[in-house]
């Protein structure tokens, strides 16, 4: 860590995770708590987006291994999606290998009382929102109306307390086959309606084929649900690409030399959740570049930030 992030006040975080799909949700996680750790990042909260029984746990797991039992967890509860019928490699088992408090996702509250709560404890225009699943929340986020947390509808407290949503989702400069999976498509009309509807600033990231990470979780103990994650998800390969982890390390070391931000044209959402970004003049949508060369120096900060055991753990 050098002495800029160590100088920095912790950036204000809120994570929206899948957690069912692909393991690196919780690489991102373990990322993120070490940032936590190192006074680089505040956590407000780990969301859950997805319509299953087990990420909630699951998260909830990661969390207290890492000594921050007590993060809230939120899960959509409007009708905007349906229950996923896809079942994850791995939530269940982490679920059930490190039992908590939160025995499934009906057992946490709607994300949108969640957000909508720690957001007007906020000071303005300080927090950044990290989203490395499906975009339900965010929809629903913008589409909540006045509640006892706040006087103002969704969209006006984004506006006053979220600084930049960074977004992990979409393949760059296009994905228009819908066959693949990805972040965007297993909910489309959120994804649309929330990157259209959203008042502030958007970084879009889809970086990380290239980069694998992941390796180094052998050197942790065997009972790290997230060295378990990867082991079950990936079996005997050793890495996966690492597309949350960017978006996470992104989100808190935005001023780091690695990387660039794209900041003319727009991320074009089509209605089955396929994208395309379109050159023209700046708008809110800014995309994430990587600098030439790197490549390695992201990979290695990665898998350090990965492995580092936590400072308080509830093992």
């Amino acid at each position: 860590m050098g002495a800029t992030e160590a100088a920095a006040a912790p950036v204000p975080i809120l994570l929206d995770t899948d957690m069912d799909s692909d393991c690196d949700d919780a690489g991102a996680l373990a990322i993120l708590h070490t940032l936590a750790d190192r006074g680089e990042a505040e956590i407000l909260t780990t969301m859950v987006s997805s319509r299953q029984r087990w990420p909630a746990p699951c998260v909830a797991a990661i969390n207290a291994w890492h000594g921050r039992p007590d993060l809230p967890i939120g899960v959509p509860k409007s009708e905007a999606k349906d229950w996923d019928r896809r079942e994850s490699k791995y939530a269940q088992k982490i679920a059930k290998l490190h039992p908590t408090a939160l025995k499934s996702c009906d057992d946490a509250p709607d994300a949108v009382t969640v957000y909508r709560k720690i957001l007007a404890a906020q000071p303005t225009n300080s927090v950044v929102l990290c989203s490395i699943g499906d975009l339900t929340n965010m929809r629903d986020l913008l589409l909540s109306p006045p509640d006892a947390s706040s006087p103002l509808s969704g969209r006006e407290l984004v506006a006053q307390k979220i600084k930049v949503w960074v977004c992990m989702g979409g393949r760059y400069p296009k994905h228009l086959d819908p066959g693949i999976f990805g972040n965007f498509k297993p909910d489309p009309r959120s994804t649309v309606e929330s990157i259209r509807d959203w008042p502030g600033v958007i970084v879009f990231t889809g970086l990380g084929d290239d980069i694998l990470t992941g390796g180094r979780l052998r050197e942790t103990p065997a009972d790290n649900p997230v060295r378990q994650t990867y082991e079950i998800y990936l079996g005997k390969k050793p890495t996966r690409p690492s597309w949350d982890p960017i978006a996470v390390l992104f989100a808190v070391r935005q001023d780091s030399p690695l990387w660039s931000l794209h900041a003319t044209g727009h991320n074009h959402i089509f209605a089955n959740g396929c994208n395309e970004w379109l050159e023209g003049p700046p708008t809110n949508h800014k995309l994430l570049q990587l600098k030439p060369g790197s490549e390695k120096e992201l990979q290695a900060t990665l898998d350090e930030l990965m492995v580092q055991p936590p400072k308080k753990s509830v093992r």
